[in-house]
């Protein structure tokens, strides 16, 4: 099945085709683990938001109107499932070591990664304690590379909303980390 596109796994999977299933969640399961972890702020929740957010794509897959565009699908349900679990939760205290677990980094500890992922942790931090709309875009652009259009397509927002959060997120993040010496 790695030959197939997920366009074509996705017509398969509207048909019950449980392997179809499985050959996205084994391509999707990384990137939606990786982004829920990063949303969420630790590895319980963010497995908890992937869980749901696959058991959703499963139970309503013959919603999705363009079988192509499957993957902005997925981050739409994941982002509507970490919004929801979080409001309901309300946890705002972030795990420290999720962008290691999430990452699953090798572990050369240099004077110079160390100081790197010091770094990093104290950004990661920063960013968690931004409101939840900043805190989703910074990480589909930052962490998940997406482009401002994509996410938001992912989002169901105007591109131009997506700019001004990200502009506004960046404000936020110096006004953070001012004080640890990092630049942004």
């Amino acid at each position: 099945m790695e030959n197939l596109t997920d366009a074509m796994l996705v017509v398969r999977m509207k048909a019950g085709d449980q392997e179809a299933f499985a050959e996205l969640y084994n391509r999707y399961k990384t990137l939606i683990y990786r982004t829920a972890c990063l949303i969420s702020g630790n590895a319980a929740d963010g497995e908890d938001i992937m869980q749901e957010t696959f058991l959703k794509a499963y139970l309503h897959c013959g919603e999705l109107r363009s079988d192509e565009r499957f993957q902005y699908w997925l981050l739409r349900i994941l982002n509507r499932t970490a919004w929801a679990m979080l409001k309901k939760i309300r946890q705002e205290f972030p795990d420290e070591h999720a962008t290691e677990k999430a990452e699953a980094e090798n572990n050369l500890l240099t004077e110079h990664i160390l100081l790197q992922k010091e770094q990093y942790n104290e950004v990661f931090q920063a960013v968690m304690q931004l409101k939840y709309k900043l805190r989703i875009v910074v990480i589909l652009y930052y962490y998940d590379g997406m482009h401002t259009k994509e996410i938001a397509k992912t989002i169901e927002c105007r591109e131009g909303t997506v700019k001004s959060r990200l502009f506004t997120a960046r404000i936020r993040l110096k006004e953070l980390l001012k004080h640890k010496n990092i630049e942004i």
